[in-house]
C-alpha cells in the first residue's frame, strides 16, 4: 500500500512539473490539480498530502489527501484517504503580495484502511446495535490562512500556511451527550498545513 501511495504522489508531482512548459494557466488541462497540500494532524493521519482544486472565484477548495499514522503514535500503522473541502469567503490583501484569509470553514470524510476497521459491522452484532462504521469518519473544522503570491518562471505561484480547529462525528456526539463531563478542548484538535498553488 505504501508503494501505491508513493507512486500516486510522484505521478501528481510529475504532472505538476510538466505544466511549466505550457505558456500559461489557460492552457492547463482540467484534470491537472490547482495545488498541492501537506497537512499535519487533524484526524486524517499524522502527516497527509495530496492534490486539490479551487473554484473559479478562489473561495472553495476540494482536496484528496493521503495520510499516514506511524505505529509509534497510533498503536498501529494506519493509512487514510480523505476527501476534504474548505470554504474561505474573505481575502484581505496586504503589502508585497502577502494576504490573509481570516476565516475558513470546511468538512471532510476520511477512510482508514486495515482489517481492524469495518465499513459495516459483522453479522454477529444485532441490527442497529452500532450505527457507525469504524472505517469512515466525517468531520468539520474552522480555521484561517496566511499566504503570499510570488512570480516564479513568469508564472504566479501561491504559497499558504493554514491552521484548522476541528473534530469528528463520534467526538461531537459524545460531547452533546456528556456536556457535564467533557469540555470542547476534550474533543477538538489543532492541525496545520501548507499549500502550494500553481
Amino acid at each position: 500500500m505504501k508503494k501505491i501511495l508513493l507512486l500516486l504522489l510522484l505521478s501528481v508531482n510529475f504532472a505538476v512539473l510538466a505544466q511549466d512548459d505550457q505558456p500559461g494557466l489557460k492552457s492547463r488541462k482540467w484534470y491537472i490539480p490547482d495545488h498541492l497540500k501537506l497537512h499535519f494532524a487533524g484526524n486524517i493521519g499524522f502527516l497527509s498530502g495530496g492534490p486539490g482544486y479551487v473554484s473559479r472565484n478562489k473561495t472553495l477548495e476540494t482536496d484528496l489527501l493521503f495520510g499516514f499514522l506511524p505505529k509509534k503514535f497510533g498503536g498501529d500503522a494506519l493509512i487514510t484517504i480523505s476527501a476534504k473541502t474548505t470554504y474561505s469567503p474573505w481575502k484581505i490583501p496586504l503589502k508585497n503580495g502577502y494576504y490573509i484569509r481570516p476565516f475558513s470553514i470546511g468538512a471532510y470524510l476520511s477512510y482508514t484502511f486495515g482489517p481492524q476497521f469495518d465499513t459495516k459491522w459483522p453479522s454477529y452484532y444485532p441490527a442497529g446495535y452500532y450505527w457507525w462504521a469504524t472505517s469512515f469518519r466525517p468531520g468539520a473544522f474552522v480555521g484561517g490562512k496566511a499566504g503570499r503570491n510570488m512570480v516564479i518562471k513568469n508564472q504566479v505561484r501561491q504559497f499558504e500556511f493554514y491552521y484548522e480547529l476541528g473534530s469528528y462525528d463520534l467526538l461531537m456526539i459524545s460531547y452533546v451527550q456528556n456536556r457535564e463531563y467533557l469540555k470542547l478542548s476534550d474533543i477538538g484538535n489543532l492541525s496545520f498545513g501548507v499549500k502550494m498553488a500553481f
